[in-house]
């Protein structure tokens, strides 16, 4: 009996540390397994999308950096962020090395994000791109997302098929049409429908380059029930930044804005797409290089106490042990 109960204590205790329980408390020192398991049932955590609410609440700026693996979201995580963005090109490329022109699935996006999503306590802003062909599929997407662990997501304005009208070689358009109006709100109201944890935050993006047609979108998202507006706002000086901000009646969601843009912005969250894993790839590219060329490379490596405390590597050795003490 009593071999009996050590068993199942041990598998609650690993279940709770695969699963993430003790993921926060990892990141700041990794308390015994011992007082984990005596943490009441009752005390459960938070969920990341009423995080993500709190965050668009809070007075300041939302910053949310490229989480583009597991690693990279813990790391953001350690680093202090609050929140992390996870983007159709960056799983475009990295996941199925191919450029963002919507050759990844719904189904791709909800697996490779709901994986990072889940093992990291702080909530993740995902893109959907259209978030399917029709309204129904916008109202399936946001199941899914919700399925997946994910805190939000976001719908964009621009036509199907995704980037080939955009692209189509020298002397092609480079403009992206945008639904009309009438289409993107029966689609944000169809992801709306589909939400059933109220918190979960669904944002309407509209590519439009104008200060104007911002506005106009975003102010008809919002009727529509989007949380946030999303642009890229990259082109729009921090003035126009500010009007857009205060013409619509929720948070603006904008692109790598430049730092010279955000003294006193209005706008509420700042994503960092690509910059990490564009990054990566590229040492990736040099690494391989010198290899190739020199017969040996050097090797950046993240600090052993960085990567003992991102990985948990001293509550699982505390389980391995334990497990190796079993009859």
């Amino acid at each position: 009996m009593d071999s009996e109960r050590s068993r199942r204590s041990f598998l609650q205790e690993s279940a709770a540390a695969a699963g993430g329980a003790l993921a926060l408390a990892s990141l700041t020192s990794e308390q015994p397994v011992a007082a984990a398991a005596q943490a009441p049932a009752s005390a459960a955590p938070q969920s990341r999308a009423r995080r993500l609410r709190a965050l668009l609440q809070r007075p300041g700026l939302l910053i949310a950096p490229e989480a583009y693996t597991v690693i990279a979201g813990k790391l953001a995580e350690a680093h202090g962020f609050d929140a992390v963005y996870i983007g159709g090109n960056m799983m475009s490329m990295t996941y199925l090395g191919v450029p963002d022109w919507g050759v990844i699935t719904t189904t791709d996006m909800v697996e490779i994000a709901g994986r990072i999503a889940r093992e990291i306590s702080i909530p993740a802003i995902v893109d959907a791109d259209q978030a399917g062909e029709t309204s129904l599929n916008a109202f399936r997407t946001v199941q899914l997302y919700q399925q997946a662990g994910i805190a939000g997501l976001h719908i964009e304005d621009s036509v199907n098929p995704k980037k080939m009208e955009t692209w189509i070689g020298p002397g092609g358009p480079n403009t992206t049409p945008l639904q009309p109006i009438s289409h993107m709100v029966e689609r944000l109201q169809a992801a709306v429908s589909a939400r059933t944890d109220p918190d979960f935050v669904i944002i309407g993006r509209t590519v439009a380059e104008t200060p104007n047609a911002v506005i106009e979108r975003g102010n008809a998202f919002a009727k529509a029930g989007a949380d946030v507006v999303m642009n890229s706002l990259s082109n729009f000086s921090a003035e126009e930044i500010n009007r857009i901000a205060s013409a619509i009646p929720v948070p603006l969601l904008g692109i790598g804005v430049p730092k010279t843009h955000l003294s006193g912005t209005r706008m509420k969250v700042n994503i960092y797409p690509n910059i990490v894993s564009s990054a990566a790839l590229a040492l990736c590219n040099d690494m391989y290089r010198e290899l190739r060329e020199k017969g040996e490379t050097s090797r950046p490596a993240i600090p052993a106490e960085m990567m003992t405390r991102i990985t948990r590597a001293n509550t699982f050795s505390e389980l391995a042990k334990r497990w190796l003490s079993l009859p």
